[in-house]
């Protein structure tokens, strides 16, 4: 059995014509967000062995906000370049190589490749994977390599609106 965390990167700046897609920072919203979820999240994220990431600047500043909150650096982040922009065929794909001494992983990237993925590896048809939401995966797959069609079950699913809205349903 493996776990698999997606995460999709926290909300980014379109402020700044000319720059190209990949270097778009956070915007305010993004820089509010990401510490919040990783806040509510950040045990089940300790358990992780592996934290892979998208190198777009919005999926790497993402990261290194969960990685505060769980006492990992960035230096142990791992970057791929394959996670930029890749549908759901080429993130299986990039998963597949993991190495098989990994069980909890972590990946930090974008739509709509990771709700591709999702309804992929467990046949849950979510509409969209907020930004800065989180899916996590139960694989029933003793190897990655195994990695395919409705082998996962999605044990839990975290974004920032559904603690936003408990938060001012406890004020009311």
């Amino acid at each position: 059995m493996k776990q698999l965390i997606l995460v999709r990167h926290a909300k980014s700046s379109w402020k700044y014509e000319g720059l190209a897609d990949k270097d778009r920072p956070l915007n305010k919203r993004g820089t509010q967000d990401a510490p919040m979820m990783a806040l509510h999240t950040s045990k089940a994220l300790e358990k992780s062995d592996l934290w892979l990431s998208s190198p777009a600047t919005r999926a790497v500043r993402t990261a290194e906000i969960f990685g505060q909150y769980c006492n990992r650096s960035l230096s142990s982040l791992k970057l791929n370049e394959q996670l930029y922009d890749a549908n759901y065929h080429h993130l299986l794909t990039e998963l597949r190589q993991i190495k098989n001494k990994w069980q909890n992983v972590v990946v930090f990237g974008h739509n709509p490749g990771l709700t591709d993925l999702i309804f992929t590896i467990t046949g849950e048809d979510l509409e969209n994977l907020p930004t800065c939401g989180m899916a996590f995966l139960e694989l029933d797959i003793e190897d990655w390599k195994d990695l395919k069609c409705d082998v996962g079950t999605l044990t839990r699913l975290e974004y920032p609106k559904k603690y936003k809205q408990s938060a001012i349903s406890s004020l009311s």
